[in-house]
């Protein structure tokens, strides 16, 4: 299941196959995810859950503690 700090992957749309964290579930349907480069924390990405493909690895820090950089770094090195 998808809960907040969860890496993802994207399966469908123009940013398949990039990787994300899950920043907060909104409903059963959607969440928002950030990766830190394109898709920063004071702009999450709404995205359809059906679309993600969870990688079963979570984030050891909290999402909203962390920096976009950080963020972006803990992606490039999974």
């Amino acid at each position: 299941m998808f809960e907040k700090n969860c890496v993802v992957t994207s399966l469908r749309g123009h940013d398949t196959k990039r990787k994300y964290i899950v920043y907060e579930v909104i409903n059963k349907d959607f969440c928002l995810v950030v990766d830190g480069v394109y898709r920063k924390k004071d702009n999450p990405k709404k995205k359809r859950i059906k679309h993600l493909k969870n990688e079963f690895k979570k984030c050891d820090k909290d999402i909203k503690q962390m920096y976009d950089f950080e963020i972006a770094t803990y992606l490039k090195n999974i």
